[in-house]
């Protein structure tokens, strides 16, 4: 069911945005629409990947000492870590369905839209027991 934008409280607080899915105290605004929050069902797809590779301080390390210190070969077991890919958060309200990919890359950022979509799916528990 989707509802006009006419319709919905003028006055009617943001209380969370993820990508471009906002919502209210009783909505859930997208793209593709906007449904009561009770008639929601909000779900994640972790789609983002860790790689790993060997910084170039260690390399010009290696290249430097190599000659002096044998030891030096220890650098390469420096490691760093990279993240990157994204989130695709999934509304679905009877027939109408709309999927945001949020980007992430770093892991703050990945707990963080983790964090707001478990808020919203705490919102919408709320709103369907207070039906």
């Amino acid at each position: 069911m989707t509802i006009d934008n006419a319709a919905q409280p003028a006055n009617s607080p943001l209380l969370l945005s993820i990508g471009h899915i906002q919502v209210t105290e009783h909505h859930v605004m997208t793209p593709a629409g906007t449904w009561p929050l009770a008639e929601v069902n909000v779900t994640t797809s972790d789609q983002t990947r860790v790689s790993t590779h060997t910084p170039g301080w260690a390399i010009a390390m290696v290249v430097i000492f190599i000659w002096f210190f044998l030891l030096s070969l220890l650098f390469l077991l420096a490691k760093d870590s990279r993240m990157g890919g994204f989130i695709a958060v999934h509304i679905q309200a009877g027939n109408y369905s709309y999927t945001e990919q949020v980007p992430v890359s770093n892991e703050l950022q990945r707990a963080d839209v983790f964090n707001r979509v478990h808020f919203l799916q705490t919102q919408i528990g709320r709103a369907r027991n207070s039906r």
